[in-house]
C-alpha cells in the first residue's frame, strides 16, 4: 500500500536498547513504536491531551497483532503508518504497517480503550479523537 492510504505517520529511530542478541528489533520494542506512534496520533488530534500527566481520560491497550515480515535493525528509521478502522463507544481500532524505506517490517492492528484510571472504567471516546478517527475512515461499529 502506498503512503497515502495511511492518514497518519510517526518516524522514530532504533536505538540500540531496542535490539535483542541476535541484533534484531526486539519483538517487544515494536510495541513500543506502535505506542509512540498511536500517542503521535491522539496528541494531533487533540493537542491539549498531555499523555504524560493524569488528565480526563487514558488508554488501555486491550488488544495487539503483529506479524512481522523482516528485522529492524540499529539506526534504521521505522516508519509507522496508522489507519482507523472502527471506532466504537469507548474502543477504536487501528491498523498499522511499519517501515523501512520501501521494506515492510510488520503489520497489524491494535484496539485501544479510552478509561478513566481514577473510576477504573472505560469511558466515552472524547469528541475532539472520535471526530479524526471516522475523520481518517474508522468506521462506527
Amino acid at each position: 500500500m502506498s503512503a497515502g492510504d495511511w492518514p497518519f505517520s510517526f518516524t522514530d529511530e532504533v536505538r540500540f536498547a531496542d535490539l535483542d542478541a541476535m541484533g534484531h528489533l526486539n519483538n517487544v520494542a515494536f510495541l513500543a513504536f506502535l505506542e509512540s506512534a498511536r500517542v503521535a496520533y491522539v496528541v494531533a488530534a487533540d493537542p491539549a491531551h498531555n499523555p504524560g500527566q493524569a488528565s480526563e481520560f487514558g488508554f488501555i491497550l486491550a488488544e495487539a497483532k503483529i506479524s512481522y515480515r523482516s528485522p529492524g535493525r540499529y539506526g534504521e528509521l521505522i516508519e509507522t503508518r496508522l489507519r482507523p478502522k472502527t471506532v466504537g463507544r469507548s474502543s477504536f481500532r487501528i491498523e498499522f504497517e511499519m517501515r523501512v524505506g520501501e521494506r515492510l517490517v510488520a503489520e497489524g492492528y491494535d484496539v485501544t480503550v479510552t478509561f478513566d484510571h481514577h473510576r477504573g472504567e472505560s469511558i466515552p471516546i472524547p469528541a475532539s479523537l472520535r471526530e479524526r478517527l471516522i475523520a481518517d475512515g474508522a468506521l462506527p461499529r
